[in-house]
Formats: structure tokens, sequence, C-alpha cells
């Protein structure tokens, strides 16, 4: 009879350190809502259909992921989006680079983008809709593809999004925004996504 209450202690422990340890995480990251490494696939997929990614690249696909500093979440997002970058050899068929920032502001973030050649810049959650709305204006003109973790970024001023619909992953993409980043995506990927005004 010890034994039982102790393996059910035991077994009451780990499950309250599974729910602490990942349950806290599904509360906080519930927003993502296609799981990061689907959405670094995705990614590379669609930087492959940018018909401008070539000359904004030049010999290397450089991305930049950026995260919002003291933000445990974002952080977290940022270093898994990283590591799953860092597997990805090629992008659109040229070697990929990837690199980490910590936020400051968007008129920053625009300079390091144009300074460093930045191909694709990757933003993880965190990030509220006025310091969205920076970046998007900070970045019109600089010719970049940026995609966020969570599908209202998008709508933010993103050029592209993740976001599940029907239990299935869908491409979001804001196109007015693709243009004033010299952001030309293919026929094909355009018939894939939903369009985000």
């Amino acid at each position: 009879m010890t034994g039982g209450r102790s393996l059910s202690r035991r077994a009451l422990l780990s499950g309250a350190l599974a729910l602490a340890t990942f349950g806290g995480r599904d509360a906080r990251a519930e927003d993502v809502a296609v799981p990061v490494p689907l959405q670094v696939e995705l990614l590379a997929k669609v930087a492959a259909y940018d018909k401008n990614l070539p000359n904004r690249a030049g010999s290397k696909v450089k991305v930049l992921v950026v995260s919002k500093p003291r933000d445990d979440d974002s952080e977290r997002v940022a270093e898994q989006a990283k590591r799953e970058l860092a597997k990805k050899d090629t992008i659109a068929g040229l070697p990929s680079e990837v690199s980490s920032v910590g936020f400051s502001d968007a008129k920053d973030l625009a300079k390091r983008i144009k300074s460093k050649r930045i191909a694709v810049v990757y933003l993880a959650s965190g990030f509220s809709s006025d310091e969205l709305g920076s970046v998007a204006k900070a970045l019109d003109g600089v010719s970049v593809l940026s995609a966020g973790a969570l599908p209202k970024q998008v709508s933010g001023g993103l050029v592209l999004g993740f976001d599940l619909v029907g239990g299935k992953p869908k491409l979001l993409v804001h196109l007015k925004q693709a243009k004033k980043q010299n952001v030309e995506l293919s026929s094909k990927v355009l018939k894939l996504v939903k369009v985000v005004e």
C-alpha cells in the first residue's frame, strides 16, 4: 500500500512538473498557431518564390531573427526559430546564414537590415501593435521579406505570417506591405495564400 501511495505521489509530482513545464508554455504561446519548425520550413519555401530575393541576397541569404528582450516567450520562440534556421544549409538555392538581435526600435532594425544586407527578417512573439506599425513604417522602401511568428503580425504590417485554418497551416500575406518592401511572390505561391489587408 505504501508503494502504491509513493507511486501515485511520484506520478502526481511528474504530472505537475510536466504541467508547469509544458502547460505554462502552451498558455503563453497559444497565439503561435503554427509550430515554429513548420513556420521555418514554410518561410524557406516562400523565400524561394520571391522573385527579388536573388538580387537582395547576393551570394548568401542572411536571415535575422528578432526577439523582445526580457520577454521569456519571445526569446524562446526566437531561439527555436534560430535553431531551425541554422539547420538550413541553403535557402532558395543559396547558402544561408542566421543571426539574431534583441529589438530596440524600428529605425535601428531597418538600419541593421540595410547595412548587413539582410534578405529575410523573422519577428518572434511579444511585439505590440504600435511596435509592429513602427517596423512596417521603417521597412517601407527596404528590400526585405519580413515574417512573424503570430498571425496578427501580418495585419500589423509584416509581409508573411502563419495561421491554422481548419486544422491546416495557412500562409498569410500582406500584399501592400510586400510591394513596399520589394517582395514579389510568384503566382504559384499567391494561389495558396490568404491575402491580409
